[in-house]
């Protein structure tokens, strides 16, 4: 009998293998971004609105699926253990902020934050995994990112730090998590990851201050980006995380708004 991949199996090429078949196989060519970031259907102009008419239109639930790609996963909820980069982001000081100005005030000021967040990670092909409070997680996913997910998600945290109107501070960190449609029932379920690389990057950004952007060493190692050359000032510091014997190596740097 032919051997059947496991759900654990099928997951995993789904999170880190671009799909290259059947209707991607033609989608990739046709020249409309943006474009779900599984089979490559086109959601621009002038092919999306025909692809639209055909069914792959956004999925409601995420936007960045087509609708059949969703539909697939969400068969077939779950997930598997890959690698990716978690960006924790949240608004600095939003208690004595909120405290200065009206209820309504307050959330307008929070939905431009949410939105520039959703727009950062969404242009660096991530997913929002959960709004929390006045915080924002995201995911980087390999085969979203065409495998270069610490630097989109190192990317789309500098877009967060210059383009907020309010004080936020950032974390990323790359490790490996339980990443897929997780949740309790399938009406429910929705992307996101568990594991010490979430814990981490969670960390990461607690510990930035305003305006500051905390990566872990393995971020910047899988971003090419090598802190000590002199071109800006990252400085290094090792931050104890809760649960674990030894604290994370991290470069952070201080960046101006805009």
């Amino acid at each position: 009998m032919p051997h059947l991949p496991s759900p654990e199996d099928a997951w995993r090429e789904v999170l880190t293998k671009p799909q290259t078949g059947g209707e991607a196989r033609l989608f990739q060519h046709l020249p409309s971004d943006p474009r779900c970031l599984l089979c490559q259907a086109p959601y621009g102009r002038p092919f999306g609105p025909l692809l639209k008419v055909l069914g792959y239109g956004r999925s409601e639930r995420y936007p960045q699926l087509c609708n059949p790609c969703f539909r697939h996963v969400a068969k077939n909820p779950g997930g598997a253990e890959v690698a990716l980069t978690v960006l924790f982001t949240d608004v600095r000081g939003s208690t004595a902020i909120a405290e200065k100005r009206s209820a309504g005030d307050f959330s307008r000021l929070l939905d431009g934050f949410y939105a520039l967040v959703t727009e950062a990670v969404r242009a660096e092909s991530g997913i929002i995994d959960k709004f929390l409070g006045d915080g924002v997680m995201a995911l980087f996913i390999p085969s979203f990112t065409a495998g270069q997910h610490a630097a989109r998600g190192l990317a789309a945290a500098r877009k967060i730090v210059t383009g907020a109107q309010l004080p936020v501070g950032v974390g990323v960190n790359t490790g490996t998590a339980f990443t897929g449609l997780l949740g309790p029932t399938a009406e429910v379920a929705s992307f996101s990851a568990v594991g010490d690389a979430v814990n981490v990057a969670h960390r990461l950004g607690d510990a930035a201050a305003a305006g500051d952007l905390i990566i872990s060493a393995q971020t910047a190692s899988e971003a090419g980006l090598d802190p000590t050359n002199g071109s800006e000032p990252w400085v290094s510091r090792n931050l104890p995380v809760k649960g674990r014997e030894q604290p994370v190596q991290t470069w952070s740097l201080q960046i101006p708004s805009g």
